[in-house]
């Protein structure tokens, strides 16, 4: 009897010990945020609500898309998110990061968020939602908040992506640095870019915007700070822009508008910004075309060898591993959705 109960024991004890080594418990691990603030995280690779407009465009490419469980996005004012990536149409879409609550996303089993600012990352904490700031403004700040993310993704597709991408731009950046060493001041066309016409809205300096403008071989014609600045037709009149851009969802002025009676629009130097998974003009990802699109736009015999349609299919492909169409290329660079 003494030696069955040994037996006994001993094989309890062996699979026990055999189940602790097949499910480990979950660990976490330590993430710095953009803001500074370290927050831990599970290992398990929980659901994600991903809170900022610009970041999921990040999430998707780096390969969690099947993990976003809430998303600011939605398949109305983002299509081509949707398309791309149409497992996200499972989430629950449209929850603004001012409004998101705590209570609803640990409901959800939400385990990781990202948010725009320090502000709400820290209210979103108190209250048990391990959440990361995101926030950027500047190119080297949005290569950062992009490892950061991986990080917090922790596979080795979100590793490896981030990596490709910040390959991609340091190496688009050497090539605009150097093809546009030599342009002095003068020959930087001032570049207006506008967000809204109705109210009329534009995006002045110390914004990301500012930051292509410049690295694309342009001077800012805005003067004052900030992003959704709004401004009067007699403000932009006096700063007499070279080159208008405007954002595709704005569209261009009518033929009644007065910003037709400005010279960049007399000289056909007003264009409407490509958009697809996200705006290329504003902070996701597709800052790297942006940044291509517009040095081509401003310095066109430095750039003859762009082919932004091309540059366009190669980026789907490679970041969202979605084979682009001719068509579909043409619609995302006129800043159009896609066809129904």
């Amino acid at each position: 009897m003494a030696s069955l109960l040994t037996r006994l024991c001993c094989s309890t004890l062996l699979i026990a010990g055999l189940g602790s080594f097949i499910a480990p418990a979950a660990t976490a691990r330590s993430v710095t945020d953009m803001s500074g603030h370290t927050v831990e995280i599970k290992d398990d690779h929980p659901p994600i609500a991903d809170l900022w407009f610009a970041h999921n465009e990040i999430s998707v490419m780096l390969g969690a898309a099947d993990r976003i469980r809430v998303s600011a996005e939605n398949p109305v004012d983002s299509p081509w998110l949707f398309k791309v990536a149409p497992v996200m149409k499972n989430a629950h879409t449209g929850v603004r990061p001012d409004t998101a609550s705590a209570e609803n996303l640990l409901a959800l089993n939400i385990g990781l968020a990202f948010v725009p600012t320090a502000a709400k990352a820290e209210e979103l904490r108190r209250m048990g939602v391990p959440t990361l700031c995101a926030e950027y403004t500047t190119l080297p700040q949005m290569l950062k908040s992009m490892d950061m993310t991986a990080q917090a993704l922790d596979t080795p597709e979100a590793s490896s992506a981030a990596q490709s991408y910040r390959q991609d731009m340091e190496a688009t950046l050497k090539q605009l640095s150097t093809r546009l060493a030599n342009v002095p001041a003068k020959d930087r066309p001032r570049v207006l870019h506008i967000a809204r016409l109705n109210p009329l809205q534009i995006d002045g300096t110390d914004t990301l915007i500012d930051a292509w403008i410049q690295t694309a071989g342009g001077q800012n014609a805005a003067t004052v700070s900030g992003n959704h600045r709004p401004v009067s037709f007699e403000q932009i009149a006096v700063w007499n822009p070279d080159v208008i851009i405007i954002g595709a969802p704005a569209g261009m002025p009518n033929a009644a508008s007065p910003l037709r009676s400005l010279a960049a629009f007399k000289n056909g130097r007003a264009w409407i910004n490509p958009r697809g998974v996200f705006a290329w003009d504003r902070y996701g990802a597709e800052e790297l075309l942006q940044l291509q699109w517009v040095a081509q736009k401003l310095h066109p015999d430095l750039f003859t060898d762009t082919d932004m349609h091309k540059a366009t299919q190669a980026f789907y492909r490679k970041f969202f591993h979605y084979p682009l169409t001719d068509q579909e290329a043409d619609l995302i660079l006129a800043g159009k959705p896609p066809a129904p």
